[in-house]
Formats: C-alpha cells, structure tokens, sequence
C-alpha cells in the first residue's frame, strides 16, 4: 500500500475495531506492531509511505492520522464486517470511502453509529466544524438530519454536500473523537472505489 501525504503521517494499526490502536514502526525495512515484525517492505520515502502486510489481516484497520485529519484502510474478508458494539461505527454504511465524482456537483453521503447515545458525535468538511451534536439535536439546519432509532439502536446521518468553487478535493470526517473516520470527495476524477465491486454501495 502507497499513502501519499504533504504532511508526516502518524500510523497506527487496530487488530479488530474495538481494540487500541496501536503504533506502527518503520525500521530498517519493516513494519513493526508490539516489538514483532508484521511485514515488509516497509519505508517512508520522500514523496510517499509504502506499507506491506505480510498476512492481510480479516479485520481491523490501518489508520493514517496527519495535520489536518486521517484517513483509514479497513480489513473486511468478503466485505463482512464484525458486530458493532454500542459507540461504534458501521463503515459499511457509508461505502465508497474514496468517491470519484467528476462531472457532479453535489453528493449524498450516510453516516451510522450502533446505540444511541449520539453525545459528543461531530462532523468535520475538511478544518471546519459542520455539527457537534451534545444534548440535543437541532429542529433545523443540516444538523437536524441526525436521526436516533432507539427501537433498533442505530444513529445516523445523511446529508447532501454541494461542490465549491475552490476545492477539488475535499474530506468528511465524522464520529467522535479516537473514533472517527473519513468520507473522501474527488471531484475532479471519475471511476469507481475499489470497494464498490467488493460491498456495493451503501443503502439507506
């Protein structure tokens, strides 16, 4: 795996989805998880972070945490994810991760959290704080599309993001914090995410 960065990218590797995060060391050659050597080649170079499992993992996630975000890899063997746990976040509903979307200018895009406790939950569009939901949620505005299904016990969000002028590349961040993750818009390519053939695209 190649990662591309401006900035120095903080990586970190999560065995299963509720485990800690753990730090992922480069030396000489190899990625090392916890003192054992996980896979190489392995090296940061100046225009890009090469990555390589030597097993590929069924699940878990290889988060790429830098200045002004991150990013993440997810591990889903058949694209089945494991059960959430209440605070966690169903990555499934928001598939494509990565949206080619040349040629459009808005997108739809879903959120969804297991519970319903929505305390603390935050979107981010790139620097800029969109919704921060605490005690209540809001009768109006973009923040009010938050839902709770308290019978199924399932949070979600959706809302429609227009294109700006001056962006052609823009990231979502949303969840909470050391658990979050990010919906990445490309509105200058078009194509298809490779995770679409694998999982489809998300419903609902």
């Amino acid at each position: 795996m190649y990662f591309k960065s401006a900035d120095d990218l903080l990586v970190r590797f999560e065995i299963t989805s509720s485990s800690l995060p753990e730090p992922v060391y480069i030396n000489n050659g190899n990625c090392i998880v916890k003192g054992k050597i996980i896979g190489s080649l392995c090296e940061v170079q100046r225009d890009r972070t090469v990555i390589t499992f030597d097993k590929v993992p069924d699940s878990g996630r290889l988060v790429l945490s830098y200045s002004n975000g991150m990013n993440a890899v997810y591990f889903a063997k058949d694209c089945k994810f494991p059960t959430r746990k209440d605070g966690e976040i169903i990555v499934e509903k928001s598939i494509p991760l990565y949206r080619f979307l040349g040629g459009k200018t808005e997108e739809k895009v879903v959120f969804a959290m297991k519970g319903t406790n929505y305390n603390g939950i935050f979107l981010y569009r790139e620097n800029s704080s969109i919704c921060e939901w605490n005690t209540s949620i809001p009768a109006t505005g973009v923040c009010a599309n938050l839902t709770v299904d308290e019978v199924n016990g399932l949070i979600s969000f959706n809302a429609t993001f227009s294109k700006t002028d001056d962006k052609n590349y823009e990231t979502l961040f949303w969840g909470r914090r050391y658990n979050a993750f990010a919906v990445n818009l490309d509105w200058t390519h078009t194509g298809e995410a490779p995770e679409v053939e694998a999982c489809g695209t998300s419903d609902d």
